[in-house]
């Protein structure tokens, strides 16, 4: 079996393992997330899960996001580290001592992080773990995570534009509601950094993919909204 999908169906087990039979408490809500704001359901979900630190006494939901934080959730969703990360980095601005190291060493392993100009398993080769992650990047790395395929369901984004880098990863997070744009704009501002309210959204709504058997997601396109939106159902028996 093919470890990346091996390691996706290990991930999809636990979590519905969890959301049937509940044997764990939920951990206490961080002092900053206030009751009904918009990104409540990821942080609780993600507590319940262990994907994160639920020693912290805050969020910081507005805080930007970096790409070392983003990657250790993608490998936390997709099974944890399944691998002894190399003696040697692979990429010169990840070092061995970095709490990030194993994340980012197994993230380019499964070829997720390729590196600046796709250098992984050359050097020099850098992956600026410390950087903010835009929203292009992260759709470019949850589509080569969970192997998401295009469908051409959702309507083409105003500010994606053909023939750039992320625009194919762009349309495919789309497709699987993972990216769903403002309001009334279509648009989606794949250079925008994002911060860690928005990531843990965004990753969240792979995570209702991972539910299979369990729930399927609808998105539906609205003229009136002049977007579309989603919505989790029971899957059919």
């Amino acid at each position: 079996m093919d470890i990346s999908r091996f390691k996706r169906v290990l991930a999809g087990m636990s979590v519905v393992a969890m959301s049937v039979t509940q044997i764990a408490p939920a951990f206490a809500a961080y002092s900053d997330v206030a009751a009904g704001v918009w990104y409540e359901e990821a942080v609780t979900q993600f507590l319940d899960d262990g994907l994160l630190d639920e020693s912290q006494p805050r969020f910081r939901g507005a805080d930007l996001a970096n790409r070392a934080e983003f990657v250790k959730l993608l490998v936390m969703m997709n099974g944890g580290l399944l691998s002894t990360p190399p003696a040697v980095p692979s990429f010169d601005d990840v070092k061995a001592s970095a709490w990030y190291y194993a994340y980012m060493e197994e993230a380019g392993k499964e070829g997720w992080v390729k590196g600046d100009g796709n250098c992984y398993g050359s050097h020099p080769c850098n992956a600026r773990p410390a950087a903010n992650i835009n929203r292009a990047e992260a759709a470019a790395l949850i589509v080569r995570a969970f192997a998401l395929e295009a469908s051409g369901d959702a309507p083409q984004f105003v500010d994606n534009p053909s023939g750039q880098w992320y625009t194919e990863a762009i349309q495919t997070a789309a497709d699987h509601c993972v990216l769903q744009g403002d309001d009334s704009t279509q648009r989606v501002r794949p250079s925008d950094n994002m911060n860690r309210a928005e990531m843990v959204v965004m990753l969240h709504r792979v995570d209702l993919g991972v539910l299979i058997g369990i729930e399927r997601v609808e998105c539906t396109f609205h003229l009136l909204r002049g977007w579309f939106a989603c919505l989790r159902r029971k899957r059919d028996a």
